[in-house]
C-alpha cells in the first residue's frame, strides 16, 4: 500500500475522536445555554442581586454562535483527508468563543472571585484531548493571562466594577495583594498540571493506538495472505497434471507476493542441472537460455544444498550463470528457496521483483511456507502419477495371462480334453469365478488409471442430471425386480444443468446404484432422488435398506481395494475400487459426497453437484 495513503489513514484514525467531539461540544453547549437561562430565571424569582440583562445577553450570544456552529457542522465535508484541517479550525473557533463567553460571565459574576472560574479547566482538558500539546499549553497560558487580567480589572477599576455576588474558595473576599498573588500561583499550577497530565495521557493513548493500528494492519495483511495461500493450495490440489499444478503455483505466488515474476526450476535425474519447469512473468528469451549448470551458478548450488537467498541488489556477477540476462529482464531483487520434502530437495522456487531490497523477514517466512506447500504438492502428484503408471503397467501385464488361464479352464470344464469328474468340474468353476473377479479388478484398475491421467483432457459441457438418471433407472428396474426390491425414483422438475460429461455421470451413478442393489436383501427398498439442494448446487441421493456400513469403516470407504467385512461376507464379488472411481469423478466435477449409514438398516450416498451460473 502507498506510504502516503497509510499516513493519511493513520491521521484519520486519530482525528476521528476530534471530529466526534466537535459535534458533542455543540450538543453540550445547548445544555449549558439551557442551564444558564434557567439559572437567571431562578435568580430573578429569588431576588438574587444578579446583573440579569448582561448575563442573558451573554447566553443569547452563546445561542447565536452555537446555531451558526450547528449549520457549519452539517456543511463540513465528510471524514476525508481534506476534512481534517477544517474540523481542527472549527474546534479551535468553538473553544475560543467559549472562553470569551466564559470570561464575560466571570466578569459579571464577581470577576476573580466568581466560582465559575474552575470552568476554565474543562476547556483546558478539551484542548488537551483534541489538539497538540503545544495548543493545550497555549490555551493554558491564555487562561492564566485572562485570570490575571480579571485581577487587574478589579484592582485598578479598568472597567466598571461589578459586585462580588458569590464566595470563591480560591479567591475569597478582602484578600491582600500578597494573598491574591499566592492564589494566582496555585491557579497557575492547577491549570499547567492539568494541561501536562491530559497531554501526557493523550500521547500515551495515541502511542498505544498507533501500536494497535500497526498490529491491526499486520493481522489484516496476514489474514489476506493466508486466505490467498489457502486458495492457492486448493487450486493446486485440484490439478491432475504436474505442469498445470506448477503453473498454478508460479502464477499464484507472483500475485500473492506482489512481484514481477516467479519460476520453478527442478533438478534433472543426475542432479547436476536445473531446468525451468514453470515460469510466470519471465520472457521467452530469459527462459530460452535452457537449463542451469549448478557448477556455474553458486547461488543455485547453495540453495540446493539447503540455504535460502534473498538478494536485494542484482549486481554481483559471480552469483549467476547469466547475470546480463537478469538485468535485461528488469529484475532488481530476488528471493529463492529450495523446494524440499523432508531431506530431499526437488529444485528451486524463486520470485523476482523489479524493486531493489524488496524482501523483508516476514516475506521470507511466508514464502518459505508457500514453497513447502508447493514442494509437497509436487511430490504428492508425482507419487500419484507414478502409482497410476505402475497400476496401468501391472494391469496390462496381468490381463493377458489371466485371459489365457480362463480360456484353458473353460476348455477343461467343457470336456474338450476329456471328461471331468463332478468334483473336478466344481473346482474348475470356482477357479473361473476367481479369475473373473481378478479380471474385474484389472478392468477397474485400468479404468482408474485412465481417469487419473486423462481427466484433465475431457471437455465438459452442460448436462441435465435428471435426464441421465431417467435413462439409468430403466436399465436397473429389471435387475431390482429380479431381487424383489422396491425400486423408485423421484426427480424434481426444471433442474438447472451441471457442467459435466454424460459418460462420467453414467459411471458414477452405475457404481452407486449397482452397489445399492447388490447389498440390499430381497424385499428391501432402493430409492433415487434428484433435487435442488440450494441456489448453487443440486443433489443426487441413492438410498437403500441394505446391510449398512460399520461406523468404523465409513472413513475408509474411498480407499483403494477396501471392502467392509460384512460386504465380503455377503458376496465375494467386488474390487474395492468402485467408490474410489466415484470420488475421483466428483473431485473432477468439483462436487462432493456424503455418506449416512446404519448397520443392518441401510446406507444413503448423497452426491452434490455445482450448477452452471445463470446469466
Amino acid at each position: 500500500m502507498d506510504l502516503g495513503h497509510e499516513l493519511v489513514k493513520e491521521q484519520l484514525f486519530f482525528r476521528k475522536e476530534m471530529m466526534e467531539r466537535v459535534s458533542w461540544m455543540i450538543r453540550l453547549r445547548w445544555m449549558a445555554v439551557a442551564a444558564g437561562f434557567s439559572g437567571c430565571l431562578i435568580g430573578y424569582a429569588a431576588n438574587w442581586p444578579l446583573p440579569f440583562v448582561p448575563l442573558n445577553l451573554i447566553f443569547v450570544f452563546i445561542t447565536l454562535y452555537n446555531v451558526l456552529f450547528f449549520f457549519i457542522e452539517h456543511r463540513l465535508p465528510s471524514i476525508k483527508p481534506q476534512a481534517v484541517q477544517a474540523f481542527t479550525i472549527f474546534a479551535h473557533a468553538q473553544i475560543v468563543l467559549d472562553l470569551f463567553a466564559l470570561y464575560a460571565i466571570l466578569y459579571f459574576t464577581g470577576g476573580i472571585h466568581s466560582p465559575f472560574l474552575v470552568f476554565f479547566l474543562f476547556h483546558i482538558i478539551l484542548a488537551g484531548i483534541l489538539f497538540s500539546p503545544l495548543s493545550c499549553f497555549i490555551y493554558s497560558i491564555l487562561v492564566l493571562l485572562a485570570a490575571a487580567g480579571l485581577i487587574l480589572i478589579q484592582k485598578y477599576a479598568i472597567l466598571p466594577p461589578q459586585p462580588i455576588l458569590f464566595e470563591s474558595h480560591l479567591f475569597p473576599r478582602n484578600l491582600a495583594l500578597r494573598d491574591i498573588f499566592v492564589s494566582n500561583i496555585v491557579l497557575a499550577a492547577v491549570v499547567l498540571i492539568t494541561a501536562f497530565l491530559i497531554t501526557s495521557i493523550k500521547l500515551s493513548l495515541r502511542a498505544k493506538g498507533r501500536e494497535l493500528l500497526r498490529v491491526s494492519k499486520e493481522l489484516d495483511s496476514g489474514n489476506a495472505k493466508l486466505k490467498a495461500l489457502y486458495q492457492m493450495a486448493k487450486e493446486m490440489g485440484l490439478c491432475q497434471e504436474l505442469q498445470a499444478m506448477m503453473d498454478s503455483a508460479t502464477r499464484n505466488a507472483a500475485t500473492i507476493m506482489g512481484v514481477k515474476a516467479c519460476s520453478i526450476k527442478l533438478l534433472d535425474e543426475q542432479r547436476r542441472r536445473l531446468r525451468f519447469s514453470s515460469t510466470y512473468g519471465l520472457s521467452e528469451d530469459y527462459v530460452g537460455r535452457g537449463s542451469i549448470n549448478l557448477e556455474k551458478s553458486p547461488i543455485n548450488r547453495s540453495i540446493i544444498e539447503g540455504s535460502y537467498y534473498a538478494i536485494g541488489r542484482i549486481d554481483q556477477k559471480d552469483y549467476f550463470q547469466y547475470p546480463e540476462d537478469i538485468r535485461q529482464e528488469g529484475i532488481a531483487s530476488m528471493l529463492c528457496l529450495p523446494l524440499r520434502v523432508g531431506k530431499m530437495v526437488l529444485g528451486v522456487f524463486c520470485v523476482y521483483s523489479d524493486v531493489t531490497h524488496d524482501f523483508k523477514d516476514e516475506d521470507v517466512e511466508f514464502f518459505l511456507l508457500m514453497t513447502d506447500l508447493t514442494a509437497l504438492a509436487i511430490e504428492n502428484l508425482r507419487t500419484e502419477l507414478n502409482k497410476t503408471w505402475f497400476l496401468e503397467k501391472a494391469a496390462h501385464q496381468l490381463r493377458s495371462p489371466l485371459n489365457a488361464i480362463d480360456t484353458m479352464l473353460k476348455t477343461l470344464r467343457q470336456g474338450y480334453l476329456g471328461p471331468t469328474q463332478t468334483e473336478q468340474a466344481k473346482l474348475i468353476a470356482r477357479c473361473e469365478q476367481r479369475i473373473e473377479n481378478l479380471c474385474q479388478v484389472i478392468a477397474d484398475l485400468l479404468d482408474l488409471g485412465v481417469k487419473r491421467t486423462d481427466l484433465g483432457k475431457i471437455t465438459m459441457h452442460p448436462v441435465n442430471l435428471g435426464d441421465v438418471v431417467r435413462t439409468l433407472v430403466h436399465l436397473y428396474q429389471s435387475q431390482a425386480a429380479a431381487k424383489n426390491l422396491n425400486f423408485s425414483c423421484d426427480i424434481e422438475e426444471c433442474l438447472p444443468d451441471i457442467m459435466a460429461k454424460e459418460k462420467l455421470i453414467d459411471e458414477l451413478l452405475n457404481n452407486l446404484i449397482s452397489n445399492a442393489i447388490k447389498y440390499t436383501p430381497s424385499g428391501g427398498r432402493v430409492r433415487i432422488r434428484v433435487a435442488r439442494e440450494s441456489c448453487d448446487r443440486i443433489l443426487c441421493e441413492i438410498a437403500d435398506t441394505g446391510i449398512g456400513i460399520p461406523p468404523e469403516d465409513i472413513s475408509r470407504l474411498f480407499t483403494e481395494f477396501f471392502r467392509s467385512k460384512n460386504a465380503k461376507e455377503l458376496t465375494e464379488e467386488g474390487t474395492g475400487l468402485g467408490l474410489v472411481i466415484v470420488k475421483e469423478i466428483l473431485d473432477r466435477l468439483r462436487g462432493t459426497i456424503a455418506v449416512n449409514s446404519k448397520l443392518d438398516e441401510g446406507t444413503c450416498f448423497t452426491c452434490f453437484f455445482p450448477v452452471i451460473d445463470g446469466p
